[in-house]
């Protein structure tokens, strides 16, 4: 599967999996994968493959939008109050996992809600407010620690919620949804055997790689010390 057909695929697949019962906003789930592949289309960096994919959604979308009849402006409402909730539950989820399947469980809802904020993006010439972006890249910021800490046998817990007033909700939204908590701190093995077990399950590169991601996604939140305690970390593993 080529790296565009992936990026698209799960927007598709969120598209099927709400069709009936959340029916608009599996709407703009293919909507938002269907803009991945026009834009890559425009640039000319469409196989033969995609570009018949995208004919075919862009057909299938028509005749959707026929059957809602559904404003833009219903539709921002709809999707981003959808996309809060799924965050507020998947946030939840994260705060009251006790064990390895309640975290794996949380992963899935974290990556989910990731990808509706992502579908938010449409509504704001293809930019996310601030609030949604924060939300965003925490969701993602924490399916990327917990499946690290999974795979070194060491939990992670997300910190505590920030204090401050809550930014103001998208339009539609009736919720109570608070900003993104911020970034906590990666847990590190607490011994030697630990940081032995982990080289183990996996080469040295890709533990690295999943290092740079974490600081990636500190300084997003202008964490500086956990990205150089990240940096650091996939410095020494590389040698």
């Amino acid at each position: 599967m080529s790296s565009l057909l992936a990026k698209c695929r799960p927007y598709f697949q969120r598209a099927e999996e709400l069709a009936e019962h959340e029916s608009a906003v599996a709407y703009y789930c293919r909507l938002h994968a269907i803009e991945l592949l026009m834009r890559a289309h425009q640039k000319g960096e469409t196989s033969p493959e995609e570009k018949t994919l995208l004919l075919g959604e862009l057909q299938k979308a028509e005749d959707i939008k026929k059957s809602l009849n559904i404003s833009s402006s219903d539709g921002q409402g709809t999707v981003e109050s959808f996309a809060l909730r799924v965050f507020d539950a998947a946030d939840a989820a994260d705060r009251s996992a006790k064990d390895k399947s309640g975290q794996a469980a949380a992963v899935s809802k974290l990556y989910a809600a990731a990808l509706f904020m992502d579908v938010c993006a449409q509504f704001h010439d293809g930019e996310l407010p601030p609030d949604l972006a924060e939300k965003a890249r925490y969701a993602r910021f924490r399916v990327v620690q917990i499946r690290e800490g999974l795979k070194q046998g060491v939990p992670s817990y997300p910190a505590e919620p920030e204090t401050t007033a809550s930014l103001p909700a998208p339009s539609g939204y009736s919720g109570s949804s608070a900003p993104a908590p911020a970034v906590p701190i990666p847990v590190q093995p607490s011994s030697a055997s630990a940081a032995s077990s982990a080289t183990a399950q996996m080469p040295a590169r890709d533990e690295a790689r999943k290092q740079l991601e974490l600081a990636s996604s500190a300084l997003d939140f202008r964490d500086v010390a956990t990205a150089r305690t990240c940096l650091e970390e996939a410095l020494r593993l590389l040698g």
